[in-house]
């Protein structure tokens, strides 16, 4: 079973998202912000990460820095699911892990699962 972690400070929208993906098969670990999500890292690799841009404290940005900068996690893909999604060129962020970006504004459950499979493709 693929570990993702979720990287998403509102409790709601991570619940919610978590569900979602543990119906599609994947085991979740949950991470409130950038901080706690390299905790999580450290504890046990995941398969793949999806995060929010807006962060509490930070953004999701200062967190692929630091994937980046270890041999261990700097080929973790990424998903950005963000209401920033309209802003974010996706070209400028692929060095750092971002395989796809999700818009919060539109998206369906079911396009998380599926951004998730074409990333562990």
């Amino acid at each position: 079973m693929s570990r993702v972690l979720l990287v998403e400070d509102d409790a709601w929208l991570a619940t919610l998202q978590a569900e979602v993906l543990q119906a599609g098969g994947f085991e979740v670990v949950l991470a409130p912000h950038a901080t706690s999500a390299v905790v999580k890292i450290d504890e046990q690799l995941p398969d793949v990460i999806v995060a929010d841009m807006l962060l509490t404290g930070t953004t999701a940005l200062t967190l692929l820095h630091e994937l980046q900068s270890h041999s261990d996690t700097k080929n973790i893909p990424v998903i950005l699911c963000t209401n920033l999604a309209d802003a974010i060129n996706l070209d400028e962020l692929r060095p750092y892990g971002v395989r796809r970006v999700i818009d919060k504004t539109t998206m369906h459950p079911d396009d998380l699962v599926a951004a998730v499979r074409s990333v562990l493709e």
